[in-house]
């Protein structure tokens, strides 16, 4: 009986040493961007100087927080959300985490944060470093004229503010790590296989608006057949995702709106098993 009982005791330390051996625990490690490819998709890399000073000084005095962010998100294809894992070498999109596996678990796995932002504020670099895209501004297929000076006007303005709409700041918390130690799922489980490889990282924060405005002030009267173009309220074309529209405001400033989800910044992390 004593054999019986010690044996008992024994196969429960086993089973128990099985369950936290190394290699079951999910662990999330910072990484810089250094480690990234960048010459394999460079629309990733953490800009320098204003351009970067810009984006980080809005986003921090919306929201009134900061993290370490070391990629740029604002892209018109490819978009994914946290949880997106990516390879390091070729900067592409491996797999994408569906929100309904979070379902159950979603207060503890995923945090969310949103709050309106729409005070103006000055900024100083050409919105199209800002946005990291070239805009198809043209508002009037059958006049180039119009199109010339609305570009013109943009490039010398004398001031130019922005503005945004609600920022939301996503994040992956240590419970997700917790879910995938523990799962039995096959699509987690596939998911988990992917994420533990050595050359994959995974998106654990990001920050995303939902509207920019951008407000053009010009030394010189507008053209009077770009001021009744833009009394029309134009819209470009040429972006699916991004509806972008013009206003008159007066003789010497107009606005620039995008609508639409612009994912801004984020934090990848890489993840072992120890």
């Amino acid at each position: 009986m004593k054999t019986f009982y010690a044996l008992i005791i024994l196969l429960f330390y086993v089973c128990c040493g099985c369950a936290t051996n190394k290699g079951e625990n999910i662990i999330f490690k910072p990484i810089s961007g250094a480690e990234f490819n960048y010459a394999a998709d460079s629309s990733f890399a953490i800009p320098h100087g204003k351009i970067w000073d810009e984006r980080k000084r809005i986003h921090d005095s919306c929201m009134g927080s900061s993290y370490e962010a070391n990629a740029i998100l604002l892209r018109t294809k490819d978009t994914f959300m946290v949880g997106g894992i990516v390879d390091m070498k070729t900067m592409k999109v491996v797999k994408g985490l569906d929100l309904r596996n979070l379902f159950g678990d979603l207060p503890s796995a995923l945090l969310f944060n949103t709050k309106p932002c729409y005070e103006k504020r000055a900024i100083e670099i050409p919105i199209d470093s800002f946005m990291n895209n070239n805009f198809p501004l043209r508002i009037d297929s059958s006049n180039e004229k119009i199109n010339t000076e609305l570009k013109e006007a943009m490039r010398n303005s004398i001031h130019t503010e922005i503005s945004t709409g609600s920022w939301l700041n996503m994040e992956l918390t240590d419970a997700w790590g917790k879910i995938l130690d523990t799962t039995t799922d096959e699509n987690l489980l596939e998911y988990k296989k992917i994420l533990l490889q050595p050359d994959n990282m995974i998106l654990v924060r990001s920050s995303s608006v939902t509207e920019i405005s951008f407000y053009f002030q010009t030394k010189d009267l507008l053209p009077a057949d770009l001021k009744n173009k833009l009394l029309t309220k134009p819209t470009t074309a040429g972006q699916a995702d991004i509806k972008a529209q013009f206003f008159y405001l007066n003789d010497n400033s107009f606005k620039l709106t995008l609508n639409g989800y612009f994912q801004v910044v984020g934090q990848f992390m890489k993840c072992e098993a120890e």
